[in-house]
């Protein structure tokens, strides 16, 4: 069968001309842009020579590559180093024989999540040249999905890929959010990419060159900031690596983001006051064998913090082993009525804790709800857009990237919003994405009086830094109707004179 290369719109085609014309690069494309099909439309005209790697967030890695693929038919053998044909992960052993078996089968486009990268690359043969240990590495091309997941230059992510990076001929990153806490995590990134030429060869000479330290606790700096100017020159020393790609038609859907009020009763609020000014609650306990009260401490600024959050979603861990008590059901009641509000129309809910899990499980279900966990498998998504969940709950740490859900549902309700801005966007894209057919709505659950009040603004700080830097790196489209309308000028063609 005659593989026809697919459409695609004026910014994938620029997208698609930067990966060809450079090997190494990042594109940094807003999230449901069509990243992963940018890619493979790039593969298809240069056909890189023997095996191609994609490192992802296992759910992209099972799922969203492999539906591209087959969706636009593209000419590619496709094998997943995490799960069989049948979607059921490897046992240790077996994933070590797909190890092995790389090196003698045909060239491949294999899958692996990211998790597992340093495993792959500490089971790859070692050979010794000039008294120097060697890692064989089979694949000329590599792909990394979200490489945000790498930008702790301490990771074993990072470090295993920083060891094979320049094996590669190619070597292409993706994300929609580069930076989600700041410029500090783009040095990893750009390390893979050019060994360390535009900013720096460690992380240590990176902070000093550009940050100044705006946070020090027992002699160590914990919080850096940029110096001035230092954005930037950041920006600029990265722009021959790296693109974004902004084009106004992309065909997004309208987005509306509202925050829930929900309200606690007098005595919870007091109870939450007092917490946070004494860093002591007494809270019942869980085990019905050992009845009494548990004392919760708050020894330091960040137990404190997640402390805050947990009780404003309603429950707090009490143990080590994450058993925990009831505070209160405000959010699981305002998630039911939101719920029974949408119109029959599937929503889901992303939450943060496992107790927010097992309370939403529990409470939905005996409010006469058909909900179910995500579980990151390929049948769940395909029920999902088949519209057969009506109500899914999602963590976005482990299943809020790069996964195609738009034609399931068009709600999504935060019951705790996360620290991180990169899971926070990532999961409100998981429905705001091009094939979404409608007006797409995003609810927040805010506790009043609560740490969830200030989560908002602190993701909008956030934001503000990582559009810097998207909008520094941006490649603009050539737009043809713009361009005809600004040669026109202002002459006055009325509908009546113009020809068709």
């Amino acid at each position: 069968m005659t593989f026809t290369m697919p459409s695609l719109m004026p910014h994938q085609e620029v997208v698609v001309d930067w990966i060809v014309n450079n090997p190494k690069c990042g594109i940094f494309l807003t999230m449901g842009g069509g990243k992963s099909l940018c890619t493979l439309s790039a593969l298809a005209r240069v056909r890189p020579n023997g095996h191609i790697l994609v490192v992802a967030p296992i759910n992209i890695a099972r799922s969203t590559w492999v539906d591209e693929i087959e969706k636009w038919g593209f000419p590619l053998r496709a094998k997943s180093l995490i799960v069989k044909d049948n979607d059921k992960k490897y046992s240790r052993e077996e994933r070590l024989e797909q190890y092995q078996a790389i090196w003698s089968s045909s060239p491949t486009m294999y899958f692996i999540n990211v998790d597992l990268v340093a495993d792959l690359v500490k089971n790859m043969p070692r050979q010794t040249i000039d008294g120097v240990e060697t890692i064989l590495w089979p694949f000329q091309t590599v792909i990394v999905d979200e490489s945000q997941t790498l930008k702790s230059p301490t990771g074993v992510r990072f470090e295993a890929l920083s060891h094979v990076a320049p094996a590669t001929i190619r070597f292409i990153e993706l994300t929609g959010t580069p930076t989600p806490n700041g410029l500090i995590d783009l040095w990893s990134q750009m390390y893979l990419l050019d060994g360390g030429l535009a900013l720096g060869g460690t992380i240590t000479e990176y902070l000093q060159r550009y940050f100044v330290p705006s946070k020090i606790v027992n002699n160590r700096p914990v919080r850096w900031e940029p110096r001035p100017g230092a954005e930037e020159e950041i920006y600029a020393r990265v722009r021959h690596k790296v693109m974004s790609a902004q084009n106004t038609k992309i065909p997004l859907p309208d987005v509306s983001i509202d925050d829930v009020s929900v309200v606690l009763d007098k005595d919870t609020l007091t109870a939450y006051k007092d917490f946070t000014k004494e860093l002591v609650l007494d809270l019942a306990s869980p085990d019905p064998n050992n009845p009494g009260t548990i004392t919760i401490t708050a020894d330091n600024a960040a137990i404190l913090y997640g402390k805050q959050l947990q009780f404003a979603s309603g429950t707090m861990y009490v143990d080590e082993d994450k058993n925990y008590s009831v505070i209160h059901e405000e959010k699981l009641l305002m998630t039911d009525y939101l719920i029974r509000n949408n119109g029959g129309s599937p929503v889901i809910v992303a939450y943060k804790y496992k107790s927010d899990k097992a309370q939403l499980l529990k409470h939905l279900a005996d409010a006469g709800h058909a909900v179910e966990a995500f579980d990151g498998s390929r049948d769940m998504v395909a029920r999902w857009n088949a519209g057969k969940i009506p109500v899914m709950l999602l963590q976005p740490a482990s299943a809020g990237h790069g996964l195609n859900l738009q034609d399931g549902g068009h709600t999504l309700i935060w019951y705790t919003l996360p620290d991180s801005l990169e899971h926070y966007q990532q999961t409100n894209a998981r429905l705001a994405r091009m094939g979404q057919k409608h007006p797409v709505q995003i609810w927040r659950l805010i506790t009043k009086g609560t740490r969830d009040e200030k989560m908002p603004l602190m993701l909008e700080r956030k934001d503000m830094v990582q559009k810097g830097l998207l909008d520094a790196v941006r490649v603009e489209v050539y737009d043809v109707d713009d361009d005809i309308r600004e040669m026109l000028g202002d002459l006055d063609l009325t509908p009546d004179l113009m020809l068709v």
